[in-house]
């Protein structure tokens, strides 16, 4: 028994409502009655978060709930990037709880743990937990939750920690193999489970042939894999993205209608077929132990995505193929410090091509192929320390600056930061920041003051570096006009690179 036990099995997710903007009313309005259509149709699971559908998806929810007696439990996200404190995490709820125009959330969620040493930090005295505990406590959510990026072990100890009552997890046909044993740790614990990324992020659809195998009888790619996600038996709820009116007809299906198969022969069948996908590397770490220290399970790990194609749970807005591809391949990994995760400190390739790896291989997997293909794939597309310090040293050491500008003010912004005093010392320079939102003009983050973005004539920059990665073409474009004024702007990512962060 699990606190999702009674829920309609497929969530709603709000992450891509059809909204443009914080301001876009004829998009919330438009999504409110979507969200209507779900309570209507008895989904009563509803996963949302202050950033979710260009930051929308709030005010589409509160007009929502205003116009329904339906039932529902809503989760309200604190993550630990950016609360770290009890006190912080209560001021996070308190504003969200705000935007949704409601007293109480059922759920509270750990948003985004990446490892178990974020884990401790979250669960540590006067941390995150403590401020959840204490809301609970007030009675202002019903249950403590997380939602986990990390790797299978370090789920696998979170949720046998006893701390969580529900978790967020990815399970979908591309990564089944790995998770199972998460679920199969939270079905023993009583842990209740909420699928996320049920689709691959939508690769899985726009690959019905590569996945037909995970039909039964006349069912569609969508319909299996929605099914699939919800067969095993620790799955509470699946949540499914409501973009528009078909969408949610369609993926209800998978949730309303009897299956053409029993969940325990669908889970073993697909997993069979998964596995039988050649060169899909098991994760039996015989290959480890390289005699140069590669790690090569980690590696073949990672290669795994490239034999689902164009599986990525976001697109940053590019369309070069195999720049998506790319993205998908190092999704997520850049500065991680989760267990399974490959970021190399330089692209140069160490193998020796001794043959110890393949030697060891259950599978008969061609390693040192693999090994070479993703060292050449890190130096083309930016993908490690290296690259991201040589960058830092072409764009801002030594070239005279007296004061260098971010913009926007965010995670990229503080990694550039960090990595500058870490490669290279404190700056001779002074950083400025700048943001569009104007609740965090005249704050201090990271001991930097956030300006509006009309003060940059004023304040006298050498350069502007765009840090976002999405919006970084946009940005650009809007920051050009300063040239004139002697400005230099520049992209931090150059064209080919995946992004520094994920």
């Amino acid at each position: 028994m699990s606190i999702l036990d009674n829920y309609f099995p497929m969530g709603l997710g709000t992450a891509h409502l059809p909204i443009s903007g914080a301001k876009d009313e004829a998009g919330i309005a438009k999504s409110s009655q979507l969200i209507l259509r779900a309570l209507d149709a008895g989904v009563n699971y509803i996963d949302t978060s202050y950033p979710y559908a260009a930051g929308g998806a709030h005010a589409a929810l509160k007009l929502a709930f205003a116009q329904t007696d339906k039932p529902y439990g809503v989760t309200v996200k604190v993550i630990h990037q950016s609360d770290k404190t009890a006190d912080e995490a209560k001021r996070r709820v308190e504003s969200q709880l705000k935007a949704l125009g409601i007293n109480r959330a059922d759920f509270f969620v750990c948003w985004s743990i990446q490892s178990y040493g974020q884990f401790a930090e979250i669960t540590s005295k006067g941390g995150v937990y403590g401020g959840a505990a204490w809301l609970k406590e007030q009675g202002v959510i019903g249950h403590i939750c997380c939602s986990l990026h990390t790797s299978p072990e370090d789920s696998i100890r979170i949720i046998q920690s006893g701390l969580f009552e529900a978790a967020t997890v990815s399970f979908n046909l591309a990564n089944a193999v790995q998770t199972i044993p998460v679920l199969d740790a939270a079905f023993k614990h009583n842990v209740g489970i909420a699928v996320m990324n049920p689709l691959g992020g939508g690769g899985i659809p726009r690959n019905p042939d590569f996945f037909s195998f995970a039909g039964a009888q006349n069912e569609s790619t969508v319909e299996a894999a929605l099914r699939f996600a919800k067969a095993h038996p620790a799955v509470n709820v699946v949540l499914c993205g409501l973009g528009s009116e078909g969408e949610f007809i369609e993926n209800l299906k998978a949730f309303a209608e009897p299956s053409a198969e029993p969940d325990a022969r669908r889970v073993a069948r697909v997993l069979e077929r998964v596995k039988d996908i050649a060169g899909y590397c098991v994760n039996c770490h015989y290959c480890d132990a390289c005699p140069v220290d590669i790690p090569v399970s980690k590696i073949m790990s990672t290669h795994n995505r490239l034999l689902f194609p164009n599986i990525t749970t976001q697109d940053y807005r590019r369309r070069d193929p195999e720049l998506l591809q790319n993205i998908n391949l190092f999704q997520g990994q850049t500065y991680s410090d989760k267990s399974s995760d490959w970021f190399p400190e330089s692209p140069d390739n160490p193998c020796v091509h001794c043959g110890a790896c393949e030697e060891k291989c259950t599978q008969k997997l061609s390693i040192m192929a693999c090994i070479d293909d993703m060292y050449s794939r890190a130096g083309k597309y930016g993908f490690s320390a290296k690259a991201h310090k040589d960058r830092l040293r072409e764009l801002l050491v030594e070239k005279g600056h007296k004061r260098v500008g971010l913009y926007p003010k965010d995670r990229y912004a503080d990694l550039i930061i960090k990595l500058y005093k870490q490669h290279f010392g404190s700056p001779e320079f002074e950083w400025v920041a700048f943001n569009s939102d104007p609740s965090m003009w005249g704050r201090k983050s990271g001991g930097v003051v956030i300006h509006s973005p009309d003060e940059i004539p004023a304040l006298r920059l050498d350069i502007i570096i765009v840090c976002n990665y999405t919006y970084d073409a946009d940005i650009y474009t809007d920051l050009q006009r300063y040239e004139n004024e002697g400005i230099k702007v520049v992209k931090l990512h150059r064209e080919a690179d995946v992004p520094w962060l994920f």
